[in-house]
C-alpha cells in the first residue's frame, strides 16, 4: 500500500513540476523576454570547462541520459489514462502502430487529432487542400490564423505541441489509385478512409482491401443532425447513406461486396447539394486539383463528422489493442415500441379470456411504454420463473385473486403460460421459495400516476 502511495505521489509531482516547467516556459516566451548575451556567454564558458575536464564524456551521456529519461517519464504521465484504459499491453501495440489518416477534412482532422493524443507512433497524413474560412466550422484543430495553409502541414504543427513523441508525416496532394503504392507504403498497421469523393475512395479501399491492409472508411456525414443514426458495421450491413450506395456499387464492380468496416449514418438526407462557389473553384484550379473531382458541397453540421471521426479512431484503437468495438453482449439491440405494442395485446387478450377485464380498463393503466418496463427493466426479457427465454412469450397476472396492475404482472414462457392461467392461486403450484423471490421482484415495480396508453 505504502509502494503504491509512493508511486502515485512521485507521479503526481513529476505531472506537477511539467506543468509548471511548461506554464513557466510559455509565460517567458509570451512576454518576448530574450536570452541575454552574458546567459549566452556563461553557458558557453560552462560548456568550454567541461571540455576541459577528462569526465567530460560521461557528464554529457548522463545528461542526454537525464534528458532521455524525463521525456519519457512526460510522455509516460500524458499517456496514463490511455495507458490505464486499454492496460499495459494494449497501450504497447497503440504506441507501435502505424496509421494512415487520408482525407483531412471534418471527419478526418478528428481521427488524426484522437490518435495523436493516443501516442500512436507514426501516422501519415494525406490531404491536397488548404484551410479555408468555411472549413473552420468543422476542423478539429485549423484557427483563423491558419487559412491559406495547407491542412497537412497545419495539422501536422499542432500535433507536434501536443505529442512531439508521435511521428508525423504530411503528404499534401490528392491520393489516386496511381499513388496509393507511394502513399501507402511502410506497412500500415490501418487506414482511415475520410476522402469525400466516391472515385478516389474506391481506389483507395480497393487497394486496402486488395493488399489486405486494415481499413475503415467513413461514408456521409454531411446533412446529418442526429448521432444515434450513426452506426460503425462491415459494409454489407451499411444502408441508408446515397453516398455508401454509391461507394458499395462501385466496389462491386471490382469484385468487393464484404471486409471493409464503415462509419455511416442511417439517418434521411436533410439538405442537397450545391455547386461550388466561384472562389473554391479557383482555389481547386490553384492546387491544380480535376474541377471534375469535386464540383459541388454540402450543408454539414459540425457534431456529425466529428463524432465520426472519434468514432473511426476508437475503432481503431480498440483493434490495435485487442478489444472488440462492440462485445457479444452488446449486440442484442431493443426491439421498437412495435413489439411492446404486440406483447400488450396478446396480455390484453388474456386478461378478457381468464378474467373478462375490459381492454378499455386495460389500456386507461397502462400502454406500451409501461410494458417495455416490465419486460426489459423488470424482467430483463426472460422468464420471471425458469429466468429463461423463448420465443413468443406473454405476460399473465401474477396472483388470480389479486386487482390487475403493473405490479401483479409476470412474464413467462408459452409453457409456463399455459399451466399457470388454469391456477386458482399461486400457492397451488409454486414452491414457498419462487414466491418469495417472485413477490419481492414485483414490490419493485414502480407505478406511477401518469402510467397509461403512451404508444
Amino acid at each position: 500500500m505504502e509502494n503504491k502511495l509512493l508511486i502515485a505521489g512521485i507521479g503526481a509531482g513529476i505531472g506537477a513540476a511539467v506543468t509548471y516547467l511548461t506554464s513557466s516556459m510559455k509565460k517567458r516566451k509570451s512576454f518576448g523576454t530574450p536570452v541575454k548575451d552574458e546567459d549566452h556567454e556563461e553557458n558557453s564558458k560552462l560548456i568550454k570547462m567541461d571540455t576541459d575536464d577528462t569526465n567530460t564524456k560521461h557528464t554529457v551521456k548522463e545528461s542526454l541520459n537525464l534528458d532521455q529519461m524525463l521525456r519519457e517519464e512526460i510522455f509516460n504521465e500524458q499517456m496514463n489514462r490511455t495507458m490505464l484504459y486499454y492496460g499495459e499491453e494494449g497501450f504497447k501495440k497503440i504506441r507501435g502502430a502505424f496509421v494512415i489518416v487520408v482525407g483531412l477534412g471534418g471527419v478526418g482532422s478528428p481521427a488524426a487529432h484522437t490518435l495523436v493524443r493516443s501516442g500512436v507512433r507514426k501516422i501519415r497524413l494525406i490531404d491536397p487542400d488548404l484551410v479555408t474560412l468555411s472549413s473552420l466550422n468543422r476542423n478539429a484543430l485549423a484557427q483563423r490564423k491558419d487559412v491559406g495553409r495547407s491542412k497537412v502541414e497545419t495539422m501536422k504543427a499542432y500535433f507536434h505541441d501536443i505529442c512531439p513523441e508521435v511521428e508525423v508525416e504530411a503528404y499534401q496532394t490528392f491520393f489516386t489509385g496511381d499513388l496509393s503504392e507511394k502513399l501507402l507504403a511502410g506497412e500500415p498497421d490501418y487506414v482511415l478512409d475520410c476522402i469525400d469523393n466516391t472515385t478516389t475512395k474506391v481506389e483507395l479501399l480497393t487497394y486496402c482491401h486488395t493488399n489486405k491492409i486494415r481499413v475503415i472508411s467513413a461514408f456521409g456525414a454531411g446533412s446529418s443532425s442526429d448521432p444515434t443514426k450513426i452506426n460503425i458495421t462491415d459494409i454489407s450491413y451499411t444502408f441508408g447513406c446515397n453516398f455508401g450506395r454509391e461507394v458499395r456499387r462501385l466496389l462491386k464492380v471490382n469484385g468487393i461486396t464484404t471486409g471493409i468496416l464503415c462509419v455511416y449514418s442511417t439517418e434521411a438526407h436533410r439538405k442537397k447539394l450545391i455547386p461550388l462557389t466561384e472562389q473554391e473553384l479557383e482555389i481547386l484550379k490553384e492546387q491544380e486539383v480535376k474541377p471534375t473531382l469535386r464540383v459541388r458541397t454540402l450543408g454539414v453540421s459540425m457534431p456529425i463528422p466529428v463524432i465520426f471521426g472519434t468514432s473511426m479512431a476508437c475503432n481503431v484503437l480498440n483493434d490495435l489493442a485487442g478489444i472488440p468495438t462492440v462485445v457479444a453482449e452488446e449486440k442484442r439491440t431493443p426491439p421498437p415500441l412495435t413489439e411492446y405494442t404486440r406483447i400488450f395485446k396478446l396480455f390484453i387478450k388474456k386478461e378478457m379470456a381468464i378474467y373478462h377485464t375490459p381492454p378499455t380498463h386495460l389500456r386507461k393503466m397502462m400502454g406500451a411504454v409501461d410494458i417495455r418496463y416490465l419486460v426489459d427493466d423488470i424482467f430483463a426479457g426472460k422468464s420471471i420463473v425458469s429466468m429463461s427465454t423463448s420465443p413468443n412469450m406473454i405476460l399473465y397476472r401474477w396472483r388470480p385473486e389479486n386487482p390487475i396492475a403493473l405490479n401483479n404482472i409476470v412474464y413467462l414462457t408459452q409453457k409456463e403460460g399455459e399451466i399457470h392461467e388454469s391456477l386458482k392461486s399461486v400457492e397451488s403450484h409454486y414452491s414457498p421459495q419462487d414466491i418469495e423471490r417472485i413477490d419481492k421482484i414485483l414490490s419493485q415495480v414502480v407505478v406511477t400516476s401518469n402510467s397509461g396508453d403512451r404508444q
